[in-house]
């Protein structure tokens, strides 16, 4: 909650309420999200639409740096491709793991922020009961059917590699 000492330049919006700030400090665009994300009258995530990539990592960065650690606010990413549909190659594994990631905790997000590009919101997503349909946790002790998870995970695209060194990649070790 804000501090009864901070005034704030534009009223901030209610919960459902829709708000747009324009021509404002990078800086204060930070402040105000983190401000906003943080308000007890607003319950749910804040969807926060920057104008282009660069300007949506420096984004989830000041809100990180602001809501801190210990805040209770969760700040997730949703990078752009950055490739174009008619490029021959793919997005790079880290871009597609920080997408699925954040896709995966949406649903369970009570609090924080959500960093967007502007072109991204464009662009399709898979149906909801597919990404939670998709994902795995493999716990400490969990006891697992290595052919059946080596199929799968090579069906969901990931490769089996002798010693794994990139995203998306995996190697069986040990019975």
């Amino acid at each position: 909650m804000p501090s009864p000492g901070l005034t704030f330049p534009v009223p901030l919006p209610r919960a459902g309420q829709q708000r747009a700030w324009w021509r404002l400090p990078a800086s204060f665009t930070g402040l105000a999200c983190a401000i906003l994300s943080a308000c007890q009258q607003h319950d749910g995530p804040v969807l926060v639409i920057a104008a282009d990539n660069a300007a949506a990592h420096q984004l989830e960065s000041d809100l990180r740096l602001l809501a801190g650690p210990e805040g209770g606010l969760e700040i997730l990413g949703f990078p752009d491709w950055e490739t174009l549909p008619y490029d021959r190659f793919s997005p790079h594994p880290d871009i597609v793991n920080r997408r699925l990631s954040t896709l995966a905790t949406l649903p369970g997000l009570q609090r924080g922020a959500v960093v967007v590009p502007v072109a991204t919101l464009m662009q399709r997503l898979p149906p909801r009961s597919h990404v939670i349909g998709s994902r795995f946790d493999v716990r400490t002790g969990q006891r697992l059917d290595l052919d059946a998870e080596k199929r799968r995970l090579e069906s969901a695209g990931y490769r089996n590699v002798p010693q794994v060194h990139d995203p998306g990649d995996f190697a069986v070790r040990g019975g």
